[in-house]
């Protein structure tokens, strides 16, 4: 067989994952680029936040092991709020999730958009009525004052020292609106634990709540401060509902986000299969022959004598 007649050699898993995220990426900006660039806002060009999503991909890629329909509807949440899933904008998760296949239920690992605290006060900001906001977790070795009444305040002193600064205690959040009004809300480690209670997703290896405790503990209370906020922007409204349904919050909303057909998208190639374990070396086994006739030699030699007389 000659050179050309070769078959091609198969991928390594860095090649395969490479392939994968450029096919995602030739989808998202021929099937969806017309809808990424009226979705997105000004600032952020279809191609970057394709580059993003690809990049994300790369860098975790139990994503392309999750449902792939569900890779690319969580990209256009993403896009429909505003926001970047680079880590720390928003990510996206893979969480198991129960569906019915066949009349079986069964657990498919399905990507979730998650808007993470930088992305969330990103949208605050923009919104027209905030002039700037600050949210905080709060750790057991802080130094933390929150005083109501006639003269409210929040006073927090972070632990700088170079030991663990502890558990979270509070969170809380401080937005000065345009009209000059300041708002505040704290939220103790009893009430986070409620709102982690209450959610669909608060537990598990892959649980947000299991990986960036402080981030959900930050956005429960960011979340209940925003009520007391004047009428919130549409995109500041959709992204604190994506938010809920992401924690597994049902509020009767219907999500509007658009949905990716599983018949449309490009076939994914299947990933390349691990490499056997290596053999053991050649010198194990005589060794372990050696181990073998050595101890057959003293239980031989312990047989031979009952009651420390020789037999």
């Amino acid at each position: 067989m000659s050179d050309q007649q070769k078959e091609p050699l198969p991928l390594t898993e860095a090649q395969w994952i490479r392939q994968e995220s450029e096919k995602i990426g030739t989808f998202l900006k021929s099937k969806r680029g017309d809808q990424l660039a009226a979705m997105l806002p000004e600032g952020i060009s279809v191609d970057k936040f394709i580059g993003i999503v690809t990049t994300a991909v790369v860098r975790e890629p139990k994503l392309l092991d999750a449902d792939r329909a569900s890779l690319y509807t969580a990209s256009l949440r993403a896009a429909t709020d505003g926001l970047l899933p680079d880590g720390r904008e928003a990510v996206l998760n893979v969480y198991d999730t129960k569906k019915s296949i066949d009349g079986r239920d069964v657990w498919v690992p399905t990507v979730q958009y998650l808007p993470m605290v930088r992305g969330i006060l990103k949208v605050m900001r923009n919104s027209g009525e905030v002039v700037s906001v600050d949210a905080a977790a709060v750790y057991d070795k802080d130094q933390f004052r929150f005083v109501r009444g006639d003269d409210p305040r929040i006073e927090h002193e972070p632990y700088g020292g170079e030991e663990d600064p502890g558990k979270i205690k509070a969170a809380y959040m401080i937005v000065k609106l345009a009209s000059g009004e300041v708002q505040r809300e704290v939220m103790w480690s009893r009430d986070i634990e409620k709102v982690r209670g209450a959610s669909k997703t608060g537990n598990g290896a892959n649980s947000p709540w299991t990986k960036w405790y402080d981030q959900m503990a930050i956005k429960s209370v960011i979340k209940r401060g925003a009520k007391l906020l004047p009428a919130s922007s549409e995109r500041l409204e959709r992204v604190l509902q994506h938010d809920n349904d992401a924690m597994g919050f049902d509020f009767g909303h219907r999500d509007d986000a658009p949905m990716i057909d599983a018949a449309e998208l490009p076939a994914a190639t299947p990933a390349p299969a691990k490499p056997a374990a290596p053999a053991l070396p050649n010198e194990v086994p005589q060794q372990k022959a050696a181990r073998s006739r050595f101890a057959g030699i003293i239980n031989g030699a312990r047989g031979a004598q009952i009651g420390g007389m020789p037999v």
